[in-house]
């Protein structure tokens, strides 16, 4: 089986659930389109990558304007109710459209007519391995959490899994990486996700209802000596927490 190339990278459908996706692939977060290319393969799931477009902050904005835009970063219309997309590059806009097909597709493959979607970026912290954004952040490390709708900020998004498999993944994650890294797990510590500008809030808006999750990773984890490892414990616990 092939990947197609697409203005913004490259996309591969496969029979599965999952849906992997690296948004940040063109020059931001180090490695994640390897990492997204491997633990789809992995999981037999679909992939779709951004590897052209940059955000603004990158080095390389100057030098290429034309490929400047945030794939993490949509546009919200709170009076229209919709996603806006007239001051998005095309190619983000091909970008989710390829993802909605994908999930549509995933459904069938899913007991609750569900696809699953995994986002991967990169974080720069050398404390957490991981940070989990599904709409909600804990208060502390506990199980307790705050949703949008009743931080200051209200910025009005949703819960983009059930709380008990956002649980489940959490304790996975947070043994294995306690016990052989000693970094902590956390939940919306530093990317939270509960803006409808962020692209797994896309997923429970203008009428999709996906599971929807964003694995922050730090540096040190997304490094070749640690890949191997990373991609196997997230393709266990997304296999335990979904299937």
């Amino acid at each position: 089986m092939e990947k197609i190339r697409t203005s913004y990278g490259y996309k591969l459908n496969r029979p599965s659930s999952f849906v992997i996706v690296a948004p940040h692939a063109g020059g931001d977060d180090f490695k994640t389109a390897t990492i997204s290319r491997q633990l789809a393969e992995s999981l037999n799931a679909s992939v779709i990558v951004n590897r052209k477009f940059f955000k603004e902050g990158n080095k390389k904005a100057k030098l290429r304007p034309r490929f400047v835009e945030d794939f993490n970063q949509l546009r919200w219309s709170h009076r229209k109710d919709q996603y806006i997309w007239g001051n998005k590059k095309v190619a983000m806009k091909e970008f989710f459209d390829d993802i909605s097909n994908f999930c549509d597709l995933a459904h069938e493959y899913n007991s609750e007519n569900k696809a699953i979607v995994v986002y991967l970026h990169g974080i720069k912290n050398e404390e957490i391995g991981i940070d989990l954004g599904v709409g909600i952040k804990a208060k502390g490390d506990g199980n307790k959490f705050v949703e949008s709708i009743y931080d200051e900020a209200n910025n009005s998004g949703k819960a983009t899994i059930k709380i008990s498999k956002l649980k489940k993944i959490r304790k996975k994650i947070s043994e294995a990486l306690k016990e052989k890294f000693n970094l902590a797990v956390t939940i919306g510590r530093i990317f939270i996700g509960w803006s409808k500008r962020s692209a797994v809030q896309f997923h429970k808006h203008e009428g999709r209802n996906d599971y929807a999750i964003q694995f922050e990773i730090n540096r040190q984890m997304r490094r070749k000596e640690n890949r191997e490892y990373l991609i196997n414990l997230l393709k266990e616990t997304l296999e335990e927490a979904f299937n």
